[in-house]
């Protein structure tokens, strides 16, 4: 007799398709592009096999992120909404 767990499926269900753990990610970014230090704006080629979140920034030592990629777009978006902020809340002197 197999044991499958304690549910009645078998296991075997449907998973992410490609889309990756937030939903509708799978950007398919492909082997070229760039790998970016987020601190301190460091810019290398993307080698294919390596993911850019192993990579070590030479200059500061952060890890860098994919160019383009989920956590370069939140990172954009709060810079966006950071620049925004300033611009509605102008500091009084």
């Amino acid at each position: 007799m197999r044991n499958f767990g304690y549910g009645k499926g078998s296991g075997r269900g449907r998973g992410l398709r490609g889309q990756g753990r937030h939903g509708s990610e799978g950007r398919g970014l492909g082997p070229e592009g760039f790998c970016i230090c987020l601190r301190c704006g460091y810019r290398v080629p993307k080698q294919p096999g390596i993911p850019c979140a192993e990579m070590r920034c030479p200059r500061c030592g952060a890890t860098l992120v994919r160019e383009g990629g989920y956590h370069h777009q939140l990172f954009l978006d709060k810079v966006k909404g950071l620049r925004k902020n300033q611009q509605d809340n102008p500091k009084e002197q």
